[in-house]
């Protein structure tokens, strides 16, 4: 009997040695961190939970606060969910933060050059041959020559043009304009006055430095973040991603799904409803995506205060999307108009009367745990509404035309129809999800895999 109870404590220590070492691992070791997310998440580009690693505690599976809570209990949810999602960030903070203290000239192997009009942009220093479609577009003379690039360009938006205080911005943030271009990113602070500004200087590096700035990436706090919102409204499909920090004004989110990623830094005090309600609108149409990578880190708030390293965690942010940038390549979702409902193949007429052609793709996004607390509720009713026709009539069509009853348009579309786009939105998630929602409405399940096996019919 001691001898079994001996094995059993045995087998229980080193069990958890393992748990420990593994936390110590994901907590404190980059490369880990990483391929962790990875396994739980798949690769960037085609995200899928993985299907054992899901049934843990893990921080990677936590679930984003839903759209259907308060304002005043969802901001502290958003802030815990963000800390807990990136978490995989940690070790690439801790390693900054020690750069920080301990490196006297971080910049010191890097060039720093004028770039039409934006001045002092740092490199990072990376060359390709030139192609022959480089040298058709005159960005090399040479098919070969060495062109220099970059993997993206980071604006830390400053909102005013003295020099004193550029040049303090600058010196302040080089330990992270290291880190930054050691992984690729060319870095500068650009100053703006005006939205409108920020955006034609946004347009003119992009059109004439290519190589440099075809991919942006906007950073900026207090008025300069309001620039940045309004830049962003006003054409969101330059930039890749934005971060703000303690806005003076949140305005109203621009109708668009295919947002550039977002991360809001905000004060624990803010307490003006209209503009945490409209906070909260800009994280949703962040995540608003097809893919689980941006559908989790597109839209995230942290809170943030006087002393608070917001920077590093911004850094990390700038990484992450930069993964996902070059694992999707020219999928890259284009912005397109949400019309308070899903966009069918059919034109949608404008009050001027010119047709607006929608993306097939194009739909408003809903959240999930939402759907299924509605689904519950629906099928404890005992008055129930009918679905509009009888025709593949199932739970999650119900709900969803419950969720849009003031869009016109998805009135003309057939149930038939919604169940397909239903259930390539949720298969396009994971397959985890079209199954975890055929479990709250089987028949649904049973309709979209039948309509999924007619459409890949070869007499189709």
């Amino acid at each position: 009997m001691k001898a079994f109870l001996s094995s059993v404590c045995v087998i229980f220590l080193v069990i958890l040695s393992l748990f420990i070492l593994e936390g110590a691992c994901f907590r404190l070791v980059e490369d880990y961190a990483q391929k962790r997310l990875e396994l739980a998440w798949g690769q960037a580009g085609s995200g899928q939970f993985h299907p054992i690693l899901k049934k843990l505690p893990l921080d990677h599976y936590v679930l984003p606060p839903r759209a259907s809570d308060l304002t005043s209990s969802r901001i502290p949810l958003e802030n815990e969910y963000a800390a807990k999602v990136m978490s995989f960030g940690r070790p690439i903070r801790d390693r900054l933060k020690e750069q920080v203290e301990t490196d006297i000239n971080p910049l010191e192997d890097f060039e720093i050059k004028d770039l039409n009009g934006v001045e002092s942009v740092l490199l990072p220093g990376l060359q390709k041959p030139a192609t022959l479609n480089d040298v058709r577009r005159k960005l090399a003379r040479r098919i070969d020559d060495p062109l220099e690039f970059a993997k993206g360009l980071v604006i830390r938006v400053v909102q005013t043009d003295e020099n004193h205080i550029l040049q303090e911005e600058f010196n302040r943030l080089t330990s992270v304009f290291k880190l930054l271009l050691e992984n690729g990113f060319a870095c500068t602070v650009m100053p703006s006055t005006s939205g409108s500004q920020l955006l034609g200087k946004s347009k003119r590096l992009r059109s004439e430095n290519p190589m440099i700035a075809d991919n942006l990436y906007l950073w900026g706090d207090g008025l300069a973040a309001d620039f940045i919102l309004e830049t962003a409204t006003e054409n969101p499909s330059i930039f890749k991603s934005i971060v703000v920090s303690k806005p003076h004004s949140i305005g109203e989110a621009p109708m668009i799904k295919g947002m550039p990623w977002m991360l809001f830094g905000i004060s624990p005090d803010l307490q003006e409803e209209r503009q945490l309600s409209n906070l909260l609108t800009w994280i949703d149409r962040g995540r608003d995506a097809d893919r689980l990578y941006p559908s989790r880190l597109g839209g995230l708030m942290k809170f943030t205060s006087q002393g608070d390293e917001f920077g590093s965690f911004a850094a990390v942010y700038f990484l992450q999307v930069l993964k996902y940038v070059e694992s999707i390549g020219a999928n890259w979702p284009t912005p397109t108009p949400l019309l308070k409902g899903i966009a069918t193949e059919q034109e949608t007429t404008l009050s001027n009367g010119n047709p607006l052609q929608t993306s097939r793709d194009s739909k408003k996004g809903f959240d999930l745990l939402n759907v299924e607390r509605k689904i519950e509720q629906i099928q404890k009713s005992e008055n129930a509404n009918p679905s509009i026709t009888d025709t593949f009539d199932c739970e999650i069509v119900r709900v969803y035309r419950e969720t849009h009853t003031d869009d016109l348009n998805l009135r003309r579309v057939s149930n038939r129809d919604l169940v397909l786009k239903l259930g390539m939105s949720f298969e396009q998630m994971g397959e985890e999800v079209l199954e975890s929602m055929g479990e709250k409405d089987p028949l649904f399940l049973r309709f979209y895999k039948s309509l999924r096996e007619v459409r890949s019919s070869p007499l189709n």
